[in-house]
């Protein structure tokens, strides 16, 4: 099993999302990071709201904070898919792991409330 499986995995991916590329960016401080680059297999199609699979028009390049890998920030950058729907809209597809309009992964938020949630008892 390589790296972009196992990750793919760990973030609980689902077909036809997937791990493409790992990196971890050192620039000698004391920060260091790492990036998970996420696609989508090659002539894949989404789901409008109406439920219908519609072919990807274009992407927007987007990034989330995940949560840290032991004492490294982690990243999670994926240039997500634009569909035109059956109306003719062109919308951005929901990705499985951030609401919309977040910069942040469901899983960072669901931490940060837990924390907030244990300091107010």
């Amino acid at each position: 099993m390589n790296s972009t499986t196992l990750f793919s995995m760990a973030l609980g991916l689902q077909s036809p999302w997937q791990v493409n590329d790992i990196s971890f960016s050192d620039d000698g401080s004391t920060r260091k990071e790492l990036h998970l680059h996420i696609g989508f297999d090659r002539g894949s199609r989404f789901p409008d709201e109406t439920g219908v699979a519609c072919p990807v028009h274009d992407t927007v390049t987007r990034e989330w904070q995940h949560l840290n890998f032991f004492e490294h920030h982690c990243f999670l950058h994926c240039a997500v898919p634009r569909i035109k729907t059956t109306d003719g809209k062109v919308v951005t597809v929901d990705v499985p792991w951030s609401r919309p309009g977040s910069g942040f992964t469901l899983l960072f938020e669901a931490f940060a409330m837990a924390l907030i949630e244990r300091e107010m008892r």
